[in-house]
């Protein structure tokens, strides 16, 4: 027996950390038995050719091969295992994943020996020394054509291979890398979207004491980022002190990401977040309350502002997530969300059409709200008896805007100003943003995803205001987004920008919280100003006066 697994990440960079093929690895690598048979993994991106991939994989004469199947890499699984099949016709395939799991009965049993449904670690070692003892594939979770559906989830996290002290993730774990990493299993929530959604899984969290060696592995091997893939780190108080506390006292070289709930937070999590570096990623979905309930969520718009409204007085990071075309959801109410998403001020907000995951309530009561969606992957929905598909098409269009102006423009901290002098909506702004790059593309032959953004922020801005007999505002708005521009540029490339503004840097802070109309009102002389930005030794920044 000579095993192969193989991954496709999204794309290289964060978001090619294979957690779940190394983990099915490091189960492998530390089984008794299996411990002695040559199991090798092969990582590859949706950039590359499955029919490349598949050849590559048939010359190692591997006779047994995983695969590690998702939503978004199951179009490119499907050629991948055909020609390997052609190539290889005696091989065994066999595969697990969340799309396998949600999905079992679209995978073609006559070409798959066996899938593994639920988490696979234990699994997949059973069905293998089954193979090599040559006796009937069986088992909790261990699909045949043979077998009926069933799921296996280990209890007992502990009793699982860590990808990282067992060495399986060695070849990804370089000085700067990024990582996946989780502390906890299942999620208490069932949120109708969600892969959570049937409460088959139970909450299981790894020891504290193996979290910690883990971490000490992270730390000392020199890693940049990591991913916190647990769904709602925040679910658990006591345990969330203790682990952030933990980060915090090891892990101040570590940027992290944290998936939560801001209604659990509270000012000792804030304050605990804020002594990280770190961005926070919130599920907002919606701010309908009415919509939310659909989903099997409950929502208070004020609770929601009073709990971000702590992340945003001690400037922790944080994002929120919009779900176009969810039951009763509309594009009137779409709107309103995005705005109440934008008045809560996140660096970024991350919109997404939905997916009528198979294995979720929300897919298994589509008929009922009567959602019109694809049938096969990435299963998003074309139509809901609210959303027309000429509105999915425009809230597309919104968010391909926000995606561009706000969240790569890093508009977060003056869009505000922006929306006062227009006396408009972020959405509307944004609508006009969608059709300022059309006119860009069509008649000018520019492609703004290509361009400056700051640039072109600028360019939009202008033309809007002229449009609109804004301009009067024109001199404060610009100085405040060079201002905000010139500190996110030095943010991301750690050099120092050089800008121009037309007041004094005190009379811009007051735009923070000022109406931009009344501010022009009290501050009707300029003070034109080129300055330098600069980081200091301990992280703050320096304004220099530049001599013409």
């Amino acid at each position: 027996m000579k095993i192969q697994i193989v991954s496709c990440c999204l794309e290289e960079g964060n978001l090619s950390f294979p957690l779940g093929a190394l983990s099915i690895l490091a189960a492998i690598h530390t089984h008794p038995i299996l411990s002695e048979v040559t199991c090798e993994l092969k990582s590859y991106t949706l950039s590359d050719d499955p029919i490349l991939a598949s050849e590559q994989v048939a010359e190692t004469q591997a006779t047994h091969v995983g695969l590690s199947i998702y939503l978004w890499n199951r179009t490119w699984f499907d050629q991948f295992s055909k020609h390997l099949k052609e190539l290889q016709k005696d091989v065994v395939l066999f595969c697990g994943g969340t799309e396998v799991t949600a999905n079992p009965l679209s995978f073609d049993l006559d070409l798959y020996s066996f899938l593994t449904l639920g988490e696979g670690e234990e699994t997949t070692c059973e069905a293998l020394c089954q193979l090599l003892e040559n006796t009937a594939l069986q088992g909790k979770g261990i699909v045949t054509k043979e077998s009926p559906i069933t799921y296996a989830y280990p209890e007992n996290l502990d009793t699982l291979a860590s990808v990282f002290l067992s060495g399986a993730a060695e070849i990804f774990v370089k000085p700067g890398s990024s990582v996946l990493w989780e502390m906890t299993r299942g999620c208490p929530f069932n949120c109708a979207f969600c892969f959570e959604s049937k409460g088959i899984r139970s909450v299981r969290h790894y020891a504290y004491e193996r979290i910690e060696e883990e971490l000490d592995y992270l730390v000392s091997h020199g890693i940049e980022d990591v991913f916190i893939l647990d769904p709602t780190f925040n679910m658990d108080k006591k345990r969330t002190v203790k682990m952030l506390s933990l980060l915090v006292r090891k892990a101040q070289s570590i940027h992290f990401t944290f998936e939560l709930r801001a209604e659990l937070l509270d000012e000792e999590l804030a304050d605990l977040f804020a002594q990280l570096n770190c961005a926070l990623q919130i599920g907002l979905q919606s701010s309908s309350v009415e919509v939310l309930q659909t989903i099997n969520r409950s929502f208070n718009p004020k609770l929601f502002e009073q709990k971000i409204d702590l992340l945003n007085k001690r400037g922790i990071v944080f994002g929120l997530d919009l779900i176009i075309g969810l039951p009763h959801d509309s594009y009137a109410l779409f709107c309103e969300s995005l705005n109440y998403a934008v008045h809560c001020k996140p660096s970024n907000i991350d919109i997404f059409a939905l997916s009528l995951l198979p294995g979720t309530q929300l897919a298994d009561d589509a008929s009922k709200f009567s959602i019109r969606h694809l049938t096969q992957a990435p299963y998003t929905v074309l139509t809901t008896p609210s959303y027309t598909e000429q509105d999915v098409a425009k809230a597309l269009m919104l968010k391909e805007a926000c995606d561009l102006f706000y969240t790569k423009g890093q508009a977060c901290m003056w869009i505000h100003s922006l929306c006062e002098a227009t006396e408009l909506e972020a959405s509307s702004i944004f609508a006009y943003f969608s059709a300022y790059m059309n006119y860009l593309k069509n008649k000018k032959g520019i492609d703004p995803q290509e361009n400056d953004i700051y640039e072109l922020q600028e360019w939009f801005v202008r033309d809007l205001l002229k449009k609109l007999n804004k301009e009067k505002y024109l001199s404060a708005l610009l100085s405040f987004m060079e201002l905000h521009q010139g500190i996110s540029f030095l943010h991301e490339t750690g050099e120092g920008p050089v800008i121009h503004i037309d007041y004094e840097l005190d009379e811009l802070a007051l735009l923070d919280t000022l109406n931009i109309q009344k501010f022009v009102l009290k501050h009707p002389h300029r003070h034109p100003q080129t300055l330098g930005i600069f980081e200091d030794e301990d992280g703050s920044i320096s304004f220099v006066e530049q001599k013409s």
